[in-house]
């Protein structure tokens, strides 16, 4: 059965270029090269680039979220499937994925909160 409702296009009008940087892979822990003896860190993925829409949160919703949300945060809308903690970079700002709101089975799209990532941080 198809989606219920049809975002795409609205989507695709409110979309910006973003860059998704996936989390680490735990099982990848590196290796030691079988020749030098020496220590191969794990590779990282390629960050995927992509579009999607990045809405501010409301000054209602960071409110009513008891200080968990600041008004740096922001709410992806994406029609793709993202790994929580992964990184995302969007008009030049570092956010983290930090939970999804799954409307894929009836709309085709998912909503995720994304949390600022202080410049300072590595």
């Amino acid at each position: 059965m198809g989606n219920m409702f049809d975002f795409s296009d609205l989507i695709e009008e409110y979309s910006l270029p973003i860059q998704i940087i996936l989390p680490e892979n735990p099982d990848d822990k590196g290796h030691y090269d079988e020749n030098t003896g020496e220590w191969v860190p794990p590779e990282p993925d390629e960050p995927i680039n992509t579009n999607a829409v990045v809405i501010p949160f409301s000054s209602n919703e960071i409110y009513q979220s008891g200080g968990r949300l600041s008004s740096a945060d922001r709410q992806l809308v994406i029609s793709s499937d993202i790994p929580i903690k992964s990184t995302v970079i969007a008009e030049g700002h570092k956010y983290s994925v930090e939970q999804e709101l799954p409307y894929s089975a009836y709309a085709g799209f998912n909503v995720y909160e994304l949390k600022w990532v202080s410049p300072f941080e590595h």
